[in-house]
């Protein structure tokens, strides 16, 4: 009678004295997989006819090798340099029984091979009780070396014993595992860093809370911390800063930011700097920012500002023009460093631009897309107006997501570990690492560390070998950004970079909603501003959509506004009509400061007396610097960060056609309310002719003279 079979995928059965499973079937193919792991392809009828078919049997007994369902290949590599060498010096026997070489391979034979008991000629029975003598084994026991060899390759021939695979975690009950997990993730962002008892006591708690009281006990503290140890890469007693940022990392495969062309992705943030500066003015130190802007495509820095702790849209919005500006040579930089020693053609960049011809080795690059940070002063209307006349487009990266932007996360430690630490005032990423006297180290002023930050950037960063960039053809040789900077103008070419000679005042924030032009000038943040100029324009509209006059200024600096004449096209600087003649620049946080003592005194900006108020309380803020022994830290602060912001802001502004400026306000007659910043003791009217060649030098005394007395 004829017998059927029925054969599904995932079956097991019996072929040759050895079990099998069918893996596929195609046609009248079969595939299978023996229990030992070895492939192969039957035609069905010569299965179904062979006596030794068996259909429909048992599944083998799951193995106890520990090591089942890895990669024999890594384990092996894995082992311990004695038992592999011991597996392979067994595999050389071997291949000496079946080919009579211990290389498996007549070509490279040893010296003395083959051996007159192991030569080819022979039967192999014989060489199989020839390595049985010399092994002191039996000739069974090589027999079945030879057979484990054939099936499993080198892994069968490895001591089992020693190859023993750990498991630390297998007497863990798999509910306290679950537990220590769920507690860490729930602990990684909220808490605070704590020590391991808090921690046990917190799980416990949870052990209880899902399978009842005393139900699964912990194990002893020690294991309970070594399991800790093996279960959480950022453990509970970490600091924080550590465990959230682990937290933040996506819950995928990380993604790459991709360029291929310079200007292609820009990517801009802000970062504390690790260095202390010192103000020689307040005699103290005080916090730096560093904002940068990076080109993915060929890692080059293209533009930095450094300022005091607070930066501002409007440092966003300059340093997009900074990045199309070339940046300029220094006196005392070498020529080396200059823009026509980079492997571009120079001749032709020049017909274009003419300001490269006085240029560092900087690449001048012309921005695609923005890849920006979460922060407020990115987001601001500054930033956006600006990539709006420049068409260039804004992405920004997810809160609280480094990743989006790992170029510059990590170009920020490469300056951390290649400039700030060898900078006098280095301060250490944290209290923890930051020295006793790193104030008294501080001897540089902010200008000061930006002429450095910035011959790092051209003399060194820009020419050293990056690990991230890659000749094209060629990915074991690294090149430089300047390198790959020219390597990518022979595929993508030059891009000319927008100049405009107004181009700081167009960048500058507009008062929000215009501003009326009223017979005694443009109020603005409570203050007045005048000049000659709007005397034309008083009570006028506007010939802009809401009648309203765009009015703009410099949060750096309030002393000034800044109004556009749509007659002539020209700019006009208009000034505050109470300002005092001996008043010093300000920022917006001055005049909020100063608003705030105004309010403490009960004033009210619906008073026609307030603008004098509000001068009054700024001249008193200032003229604190009569006795600099007497600041506070805020004082201090504030003096610093006022200087150099007004710094800042007349430097941007030199770089554009300068705007009309306002009239000198008239001297004051009457002796003003508070001394001035610097008191100075009038000159008498008859020592105005003093001639200093009528006074007659002192004697200096000669100690040798007085010795010889």
């Amino acid at each position: 009678m004829e017998q059927r079979h029925r054969i599904a995928v995932t079956d097991w059965i019996e072929f040759e004295e050895e079990q099998h499973q069918v893996t596929g079937v195609t046609g009248s193919l079969v595939r299978l997989r023996s229990a030992s792991g070895h492939h192969q392809t039957i035609m069905l009828n010569t299965l179904l006819t062979d006596s030794s078919f068996r259909a429909q049997t048992v599944p083998p007994a799951v193995a106890t090798d520990t090591a089942a369902g890895l990669d024999p290949g890594g384990v092996l590599a894995l082992l311990p340099n004695d038992v592999r060498n011991k597996a392979l010096e067994l595999e050389g026997h071997l291949q000496e029984v079946t080919t009579g070489y211990t290389s498996g391979d007549r070509l490279q034979a040893k010296k003395g091979e083959p051996r007159s008991g192991y030569h080819p000629d022979l039967p192999i029975a014989t060489r199989v009780e020839t390595k049985a003598a010399e092994l002191d084994l039996t000739a069974r026991r090589i027999w079945q070396l030879l057979a484990q060899w054939k099936e499993n390759g080198l892994w069968a021939l490895v001591d089992r014993r020693k190859a023993r695979l750990q498991n630390p975690l297998r007497n863990i009950d798999e509910r306290v595992i679950t537990a220590i997990r769920e507690q860490a993730a729930v602990e990684r962002r909220d808490s605070s860093s704590s020590i391991s008892t808090r921690f046990r006591r917190r799980v416990q708690n949870r052990l209880d809370a899902d399978h009842g009281t005393g139900v699964v006990p912990l194990p002893k503290e020690s294991t309970f911390r070594r399991a800790v140890k093996l279960l959480l890469h950022r453990r509970p007693c970490d600091p924080a800063d550590q465990r959230i940022s682990q937290d933040n990392q996506p819950d995928r495969t990380f993604g790459n930011v991709i360029a291929h062309r310079p200007g292609q992705v820009v990517m801009l943030d802000t970062t504390p700097l690790d260095v202390l500066a010192f103000d020689p003015v307040t005699n103290d130190t005080y916090t730096v920012e560093l904002t940068i802007a990076i080109d993915v495509a060929t890692r080059s820095i293209l533009a930095w500002r450094l300022t005091p702790a607070g930066t501002k849209a409007i440092d966003i919005g300059l340093l997009l023009a900074d990045v199309m500006t070339p940046e300029p040579m220094r006196p005392d930089w070498a020529d080396a460093l200059r823009y026509q020693m980079l492997r571009v053609p120079y001749e032709r960049h020049l017909s274009v631009d003419e300001r490269l011809a006085e240029a560092a080795a900087r690449p001048v690059i012309y921005p695609e897309t923005l890849l920006y940070d979460h922060g407020k002063p990115y987001k601001s209307d500054v930033v956006k107006r600006a990539c709006r006349t420049w068409r260039i487009d804004l992405q920004d990266a997810r809160k609280l997501q480094p990743t989006d932007k790992p170029q510059v996360e990590r170009l920020f430690l490469t300056i951390n570990e290649k400039f700030a630490q060898h900078v006098a005032g280095y301060k250490g990423r944290n209290t923890a690492h930051r020295g006793e006297t790193v104030e008294q180290q501080a001897r540089w002023a902010l200008d000061e560390i930006a002429e450095f930050f910035a011959e790092y950037v051209i003399a060194v960063y820009q020419n050293q070998h990056h690990t991230g960039l890659h000749l094209h053809g060629f990915p074991d040789l690294n090149t430089s950004p300047n390198g790959a900077y020219a390597m990518a103008l022979g595929s993508a070419g030059f891009v000319d970079s927008p100049r405009d000679p107004n181009l700081y005042y167009e960048l500058l924030p507009i008062a929000a909603r215009g501003r009326v032009i009223n017979p005694y000038g443009v109020e603005l943040n409570h203050l007045v501003y005048d000049a000659p100029v709007l005397y034309q324009y008083r009570r006028a509209k506007s010939p802009y959509g809401t009648g309203l006059w765009p009015i703009r200024y410099d949060p750096r600096n309030l002393l000034h506004a800044y109004f556009h004449n749509p007659r002539d096209g020209k700019w006009y600087t208009l000034r505050w009509t109470k300002a005092l003649s001996d008043l010093q620049p300000f920022t917006d946080i001055t005049l909020r400061e100063a608003k705030r003592l105004v309010e403490l005194r009960r004033g009210d900006p619906k008073d026609k007396h307030y603008q004098e108020q509000v001068a009054q309380a700024l001249c008193d803020l200032q003229n604190r610097t009569d006795a600099p022994e007497t600041w506070s830290k805020t004082d201090r602060k504030r003096h610093t960060r006022d200087r150099h912001r007004a710094d800042a802001q007349a430097q941007d502004e030199a770089r554009s056609t300068p705007a009309v400026p306002a009239p000198a306000p008239p001297p004051d007659t009457a002796k003003p309310a508070t001394s001035p910043l610097h008191v100075v003791p009038d000159i008498p009217d008859e020592d105005d002719d003093f001639d200093p060649n009528t006074v007659q030098p002192a004697e200096v005394w000669n100690p040798r003279s007085s010795q010889e007395g």
